[in-house]
């Protein structure tokens, strides 16, 4: 399934995030990850990519950035702008 990853740089930026979504109807999961930052562990939401459109819309309307985006399919990650 493709997906894309949101990093966030603490739990409560991911937390923040994710009610942001959430409140857009976007449900996703915080999963904690390695080796992503110069900064050691960090966060990630799970966004599926039909949902993608939204949950970028409702950051935007939050003031809320992701520290970085990436899309995931067929088992390889690339980084997007938003």
């Amino acid at each position: 399934m493709d997906h894309y990853l949101f990093m966030a740089r603490s739990i409560t930026h991911a937390q923040q995030m994710a009610r942001a979504m959430e409140r857009a109807g976007v449900y996703v999961s915080i999963r904690r990850v390695g080796g992503v930052s110069q900064h050691g562990c960090g966060y990630s939401l799970q966004v599926p990519e039909r949902q993608y459109a939204r949950a970028t819309a409702a950051l935007r309307g939050e003031g809320l950035r992701p520290v970085r985006v990436f899309r995931v399919s067929g088992g390889q990650r690339r980084e997007v702008a938003l």
